[in-house]
This record gives C-alpha cells, structure tokens and sequence, in this order.
C-alpha cells in the first residue's frame, strides 16, 4: 500500500530543534506507579522557567499538585498515564 502524502500540508510548520528531548518513564512509590515527563528545552525556551509554566498549567487542569500528580526536579510525575499524555501534548 502506497501512501502519498501531499507535502503542501506541512507548509508553514515550523519544527524546532531540540537542546534536550522530552523524557519519559515509569517510577514506582508507596503511591503506587508514577509515569513521568521531563519536558524539552528548546532554543526558544531556554531562558523560560517551563517548569512554573507547566505548573500552574497543572493545577489549572488537574488541580492542586498531590496524588494525582507533582512536580520533582523538573520532572512531572502523573498517576494516570492519560494525564501524562495530555502534559506532552501541551508542552512539547
């Protein structure tokens, strides 16, 4: 099966390169398992303080940091995996 994409679709997306990728992974504590998100630094970025950008945009959608989900060392730490999901496609 061919698929032809028409390359006109992506004009005008910009796809900025990356200092640090975005990270994932799986953490275990008395909690329970944890996924975990560290976001991307990029170029335009980089002098921004993401992590309180993406903190205030957490406790805006999920409410205030506890169980559900918390913020250590830059890393974002969510009990359910659909939470983690909804943080990447925000910030990446």
């Amino acid at each position: 099966m061919n698929i032809n994409i028409n390359s006109n679709i992506f004009n005008g997306i910009k796809i900025e390169p990356e200092i640090k990728p975005i990270e994932t992974g799986k953490a275990k504590s008395w909690l329970g398992e944890y996924h975990w998100v560290s976001p991307a630094v990029t170029e335009q970025n980089k002098h921004q303080n993401i992590t309180d950008q993406a903190t205030d945009w957490c406790k805006e959608y999920f409410g205030n940091s506890g169980s559900r989900w918390f913020e250590k060392g830059q890393k974002f730490y969510f009990k359910d995996e659909k939470d983690m999901t909804l943080f990447i496609l925000r910030w990446s």
